[in-house]
């Protein structure tokens, strides 16, 4: 199918907006915003990877906007964190259902913290039906913890470790004063360690129970895309190990979860990256039929 690239600047709160619609021939009622993650990305993407996301959803009717957050890219203004994204989010879906009245669903598409964000606003943006999310990233000091355990559990299983070790290429020395530090370091947080509940749901302000409280309240259908080569997967994963509430509203009856074990954070391999585009367009077209 045709699609055309349409370039768009509109506005938030008096800062101008640029992007992308790709916009098909005929184009099903359901439509994807691509939410960008922070720091040096703009809507191009890495490695261009929604660029061509865009271009295959589209080919097969899938309309896909790509825009860049105040701060960020084209965009005028200053960039303020993932945390503060919501009405640059929803200035881009008021731009798509201005450019495709006819629309009946769109869905929020973001990776990393941009699909923390997500789950921030998701709830609080008029239009948004449903989200896809990939490689959530939350940080505790427990999760990080839990990752660092199963990196090095792993290592020791590994040939190649045991190798190195008998040809005296790590430095032993260095290893131990390092796991020493590290140790001191975990004792001294423990003894400082807050009341439970402080850190990942203690205050309402809280940056995590934020995201716990938008994606449990969120009424639509929720799609996680998991990379098992990603630490921050991996993190996100042992969060729902050891927290009920986090398992609880990311396993909501209309969520659904897909992994890839082969991909990374970025899903930068041409395997990942079709995964990924098959993934958007089936839920794409199931919410349409739906």
């Amino acid at each position: 199918m045709k699609a055309v690239e349409v370039p768009l600047v509109f506005t938030c709160e008096s800062q101008s907006l640029v992007g992308i619609l790709h916009r098909p021939e005929q184009p099903i009622d359901t439509a994807i915003v691509c939410v960008i993650a922070g720091g040096p990305q703009y809507r191009a993407g890495v490695g261009r990877n929604m660029v061509s996301m865009a271009r295959a959803l589209s080919s097969r009717g899938v309309a896909v906007l790509r825009f860049d957050h105040r701060g960020l890219g084209d965009s005028a203004g200053e960039f303020a964190g993932f945390e503060h994204t919501r009405a640059d989010i929803q200035a881009a879906v008021d731009c798509l259902r201005e450019a495709l009245p006819e629309l009946k669903n769109i869905v929020l598409w973001g990776g990393c913290d941009a699909a923390s964000g997500c789950m921030m606003h998701g709830l609080h943006i008029n239009g948004v039906t449903s989200m896809v999310l990939g490689n959530p990233w939350i940080s505790t000091q427990q999760t990080q913890a839990v990752v660092r355990k199963q990196h090095y559990l792993a290592r020791l299983r590994q040939a190649s470790f045991w190798r190195k070790v008998v040809r005296f290429e790590y430095d032993l020395v260095a290893y131990l004063h390092s796991a020493v530090r590290s140790l001191a370091t975990r004792l001294k947080r423990v003894a400082q360690r807050p009341a439970p509940g402080a850190e990942a749901g203690g205050g309402a302000d809280h940056w995590m129970a934020r995201m716990q409280g938008g994606l449990r309240d969120f009424p639509g259908p929720v799609l996680f895309l998991i990379s098992g080569q990603s630490v921050v997967s991996k993190e996100f994963d042992a969060l729902l190990a050891r927290d009920r509430a986090w398992f609880d509203a990311c396993n909501k009856p209309l969520n659904r979860r897909i992994d890839l074990p082969q991909a990374d954070q970025t899903f930068s391999s041409v395997d990942a990256r079709q995964r990924v585009n098959e993934a958007l367009l089936d839920w794409a077209t199931q919410l349409s039929a739906a």
